[in-house]
């Protein structure tokens, strides 16, 4: 995974905070500090995540959305000039259209069972991140279900992130990738990630959230940030529906077909 291609970065977030992933590592702005005791507070990665699940609005909320667009705009430092993106989504799928400054078009797409791109050098399949990490990244509901995905996730303690203590999370992914959650100790909120690729490689990335904001469902961070050593993505969030979406928005393109048989 690199900072040089929006939909490698999209697919990471996945992150996770999912999100925008549905796939996207760095020397963070703030490096993570000294890791201290907790002095109260919460005890175990469970709570920080019940907090977390209460801080984007409840579980109820969360499961209410069974479909969302985004739509906004990506800044890169490897790209003059800004992109946009329109992501859909529902749960297990998702599909990420990229326009980029040069009016080239970026297809990303999961359909529950095959994770594709389109670029303009042709379709591709890609075969070396892990299913089980791919449906995460297109888990809509991923707040709800976190813990299903990782062999072990604890509480490491307190440290500071991107400028603020956070609750850290240390866990190992069932696909055997380290993973590292910060959710800050004042808000509950998911402040970043620290993690490596899901693919082949060992690519550390480092993901900060910001601007939290609802549009009639969850809290969901609207400015999101991908550091991969000194390159850059950021994603800006301009619009979010939660409209219901046609299963026919996430078929295989043709291409992507081909490539299947």
């Amino acid at each position: 995974m690199t900072c040089t291609n929006p939909a490698n970065i999209w697919r990471s977030r996945s992150r996770r905070q999912r999100t925008l992933v549905v796939h996207l590592a760095c020397v963070a702005v703030a490096m993570v500090g000294s890791v201290c005791a907790q002095d109260g507070g919460l005890k175990t990665a469970a709570a920080v995540l019940d907090r977390y699940k209460q801080a984007l609005g409840g579980e109820d909320i969360i499961e209410k959305v069974q479909s969302e667009t985004v739509r906004g705009k990506i800044e890169s430092s490897s790209m003059k000039g800004k992109a946009t993106f329109i992501y859909y989504a529902k749960p297990f799928k998702s599909l990420l259209k990229i326009t980029r400054p040069d009016r080239t078009e970026i297809l990303v797409g999961f359909d529950g069972n095959v994770s594709w791109s389109v670029t303009p050098k042709g379709a591709s399949i890609d075969k070396d991140t892990a299913l089980e990490a791919a449906r995460r990244g297109a888990d809509l509901q991923y707040a709800l279900h976190q813990p299903d995905y990782f062999t072990k996730l604890e509480l490491a303690g307190v440290t500071d992130f991107d400028g603020c203590p956070c609750y850290w999370l240390h866990g190992t992914t069932h696909w055997g990738k380290d993973n590292n959650q910060f959710y800050d100790v004042r808000t509950g909120l998911l402040a970043g990630y620290r993690f490596e690729a899901d693919d082949a490689s060992k690519t550390v990335t480092i993901a900060l959230f910001h601007d939290y904001k609802s549009f009639g469902g969850p809290l969901i961070a609207t400015r999101n940030i991908f550091r991969t050593g000194d390159r850059f993505q950021t994603f800006t969030y301009e619009s979010v529906s939660y409209e219901p979406l046609p299963d026919s928005t996430f078929e295989l393109p043709e291409a992507v077909k081909r490539l299947t048989k």
